[in-house]
């Protein structure tokens, strides 16, 4: 129930030892889009339904998406 950081560039990782009890504990994750996947995402909705107000007339619909979201291994190191 506490919010224990944004990892955002690498090595996209960060010390919860001062969250964890002892026991059993449950560990959310919250991943986020690239922002020009959510241009590209927007590009194809109506105007009224879009998350995002820009300015950038770079993407449409067509545009690739990008590779993005939790794309390796993830991995829960433990230490003394």
């Amino acid at each position: 129930g506490h919010p224990v950081g944004i990892w955002w560039k690498k090595p996209f990782a960060g010390d919860i030892t001062e969250w964890l009890q002892e026991g059993k504990n449950t560990l959310e994750v919250t991943i986020v889009n690239l922002w020009p996947n959510r241009l590209i995402g927007d590009s194809s909705l109506p105007e009224e339904h879009r998350l995002t107000k820009t300015n950038v007339v770079k993407f449409t619909p067509d545009t690739p998406l990008l590779p993005s979201g939790l794309l390796g291994p993830v991995t829960l190191s433990f230490g003394r």
